[in-house]
């Protein structure tokens, strides 16, 4: 009894020869072989033939399953050990991600770098090549270079009478025509020579006044080419004075439209009863005006405007117009015109403003027919 109980354990610590149970095959194949057929005859060998069915059932179980545990304990194992590499090569990817991040960041930050040093280069690059060219542009006028220091410096020593004389010009000879122009300015020049005073050998007071390209574009604005008109022009781009030009051929006032016009010129007349407003808007605002047409008497309202009867406050200018302070714009500018041929005017006019003869004499009718027939044959010369 004690043999059959222990049987199972020895079935499942696999201590029972297979052969034993291979020659049950027959018994068990017999039908008669039954617990019920053989408890008719005998109960305990009843009980026996119902242990060995199950018993041999059993080893037939424990005989399929065995070889399935093994393998599941196999793959057990397998999955085990092949876990611990996943894991162990999963520390290693996060590990090479993490080097291989900052092996990506340092080549971006390199490569930007890079790229940062490229553009420098480049940027030098290109000053070198506008340097050099500079440089061999610049190479051929060096002897000009030179001349021009020479020339400067011989001017610096005739400095002082050159703007002598175009300050006295500027002040006196407005008023007169060529014939008296020309008189004055070889007085002028006679004074200085009698009193040593340094000037240039060739006295021309608009070399100091204006240059060619000012020149040209006081001709694109329609002041006539002849030495007359340019003198005028720069005796009234020069002058602090407000301008009361002598215009019976209308040349100047139509120059003095073309050029302030852009900066908002107010042309108004004595007789126009808005004039004092229009003149004490523009002192304000910094608009030029242009009084034209007056006769040989000047209201005396608008005195304190050309004679620049300013009152300074501080920082700040005005002008008083009537009984009204009117703060004074930088920008402001006075033009006073008659078209009178021989005006008189008392002597504090000519004293508080600069007149300007703007008369065409015949000589002065020739310069400029000469001007345009060479203008004409020289196009470029009105560029």
């Amino acid at each position: 009894m004690d043999g059959l109980n222990e049987l199972k354990d020895k079935i499942d610590n696999n201590e029972i020869p297979a052969q034993n149970f291979a020659a049950n095959k027959a018994t068990l194949a017999n039908e008669e072989f039954t617990p019920e057929i053989i408890a008719g005859k005998s109960s305990c060998a009843g009980g026996l033939c119902d242990f060995i069915i199950n018993i041999t059932a059993y080893y037939n179980v424990v005989v399929t399953v065995e070889p399935k545990k093994k393998a599941v304990a196999e793959a057990n194992a397998m999955l085990a050990e092949a876990t611990e590499k996943k894991n162990a090569v999963d520390a290693l990817v996060a590990d090479l991600k993490a080097k291989l991040a900052v092996l990506q960041a340092n080549y971006d930050a390199a490569m930007n770098e890079k790229e940062t040093a490229m553009r420098e280069a480049q940027r030098c690059e290109n000053k070198l090549s506008l340097a050099n060219r500079l440089v061999s542009a610049l190479g051929s006028e060096q002897d000009r270079w030179a001349q021009a220091i020479i020339d400067k410096g011989e001017l610096l020593k005739v400095i002082i009478g050159d703007v002598l004389l175009a300050s006295s010009f500027v002040s006196y000879v407005g008023p007169f025509n060529k014939t008296f122009r020309d008189r004055i300015l070889a007085e002028f020049v006679t004074f200085f020579q009698g009193n040593n005073i340094p000037m240039s050998p060739e006295a021309n007071p608009l070399s100091v006044l204006c240059d060619d390209a000012e020149v040209a574009g006081w001709n694109n604005f329609g002041l006539p080419p002849d030495r007359v008109s340019t003198e005028n022009g720069a005796i009234l781009t020069n002058s602090d004075r407000y301008s009361l030009i002598i215009d019976p051929q209308l040349q100047g006032i139509n120059w003095l439209r073309k050029t302030w016009d852009p900066s908002g010129l107010k042309v108004t007349r004595l007789s126009n009863p808005k004039m004092v407003k229009t003149i004490e808007f523009s002192v304000e605002a910094g608009n030029p005006v242009l009084l034209e047409n007056l006769e040989n008497n000047i209201d005396a309202v608008i005195q304190p405007v050309y004679a620049r009867a300013i009152i300074k406050k501080g920082k700040s200018r005005y002008i008083k117009m009537g009984d009204k302070e009117l703060s004074l714009s930088p920008d402001f500018k006075l033009f006073m015109h008659t078209k009178l041929s021989n005006p008189h005017y008392p002597p504090e006019i000519q004293a508080e403003c600069t007149l300007i003869n703007f008369t065409v004499t015949e000589s002065g009718l020739e310069d400029q027919l000469l001007s345009l027939v060479v203008k004409k044959e020289r196009p470029d010369l009105s560029a």
